[in-house]
């Protein structure tokens, strides 16, 4: 029961943030921005997706090469797009589902596609602050008139001390870990053999980014896949007169206010965190409320739309073509 709660909780979420944001705005206002839009340029922004989820599986299949793995980029874009549907469904599982599937079709062990996948994570992680501080330095204004007013501080001492003892501990925790001997006997029971045996792939797939064929190619691509995100929302911009005319930074400011939200308040593909942030975010470019609010409900239509489309055909294929395909063991 708690697990189902769970995955409810996200959806419940989002539908009272849906609701708080269009309770205000007519039916009609929505459908004008779906009759206003130049279809050419949503299009072009499809292409943009499917090239995007390309680079992403190219990107995802260096370290399963460092691991010893050789799934094609295509079998490893196709489990990407499988853990994107189930991430749209229940936050959160993308990453798990993807991880299975290649597990499934190429015989990459779990634990260490899921370490692989947190390495990637954690540079697209680093990536993203990037964008954010960029953000904060060319908007500053806007952004601090958006979050209330409230004056950026730098954290406190007492804060960079707590985060110093943090790293201290892990670092110490990690040191013990590696002082047990796990040869000894209470250790090869079946569960104790199975947990460090996950351990020790998650490691392994952690430390894959270390063992890179092609390093220049990853961070290229993990540099491409930000660019390649604000394209595809400049794309999305261009199709509608109104956002057309508002300056390239809104751009910036929209992805920034999204990746925080998808942060904060994670719900299945944005709904309502997105309607509810972006369109307040519109309204620091001039724009009324309720219009704002209803072209960010065609944003995240439009988005969601074809983002769950192109992924379906991903997990179709994944599911009912690949099957339990070929093995790509280690080397």
């Amino acid at each position: 029961m708690v697990p189902f709660l769970k995955r409810l909780l996200p959806l419940i979420i989002g539908l009272v943030l849906l609701y708080v944001a269009l309770k205000d705005v007519s039916f009609a206002t929505i459908a004008q921005q779906f009759r206003l839009a130049d279809y050419r340029w949503i299009l072009l922004m499809g292409v943009l997706l499917i090239v995007t989820l390309f680079l992403r599986g190219m990107r995802g299949r260096q370290p399963l090469l460092a691991l010893g793995y050789t799934p094609t980029t295509f079998r490893v874009t196709v489990a990407l797009l499988a853990g994107t549907t189930a991430s749209m469904i229940i936050p959160g599982s993308g990453e798990l589902t993807r991880c299975a599937t290649l597990q499934r079709t190429d015989g990459v062990a779990f634990s260490q596609a899921v370490g692989a996948v947190v390495a990637e994570r954690v540079l697209d992680l680093l990536a993203l602050l990037a964008v954010v501080m960029l953000t904060i330095v060319l908007e500053f204004d806007r952004l601090r008139h958006y979050f209330g007013g409230y004056a950026l501080r730098l954290p406190s001492t007492t804060a960079w001390w707590l985060l110093l003892a943090g790293l201290v501990l892990a670092g110490l925790l990690l040191w013990q870990v590696r002082l047990i001997d796990f040869t000894h006997p209470r250790w090869q029971r079946p569960l104790a053999k199975r947990i460090i045996g996950f351990g020790q792939g998650l490691w392994e797939g952690l430390l894959s980014l270390r063992k890179l064929p092609q390093p220049v190619l990853f961070i290229t691509l993990t540099i491409l896949n930000q660019v390649m995100a604000w394209l595809m929302t400049y794309c999305l911009m261009m199709s509608l007169p109104t956002t057309r005319a508002l300056p390239l930074l809104s751009i910036l400011t929209t992805e920034t206010v999204a990746f925080l939200g998808a942060i904060l308040v994670p719900t299945q593909g944005g709904i309502g965190t997105y309607h509810l942030l972006i369109g307040r975010v519109l309204m620091l470019y001039g724009l009324p409320l309720a219009q704002a609010t209803a072209l960010a409900t065609f944003l995240h239509a439009v988005n969601f739309a074809m983002t769950l489309f192109v992924s379906s055909i991903g997990f179709l294929i994944a599911s009912f073509f690949f099957g339990n395909g070929r093995r790509t063991a280690p080397m």
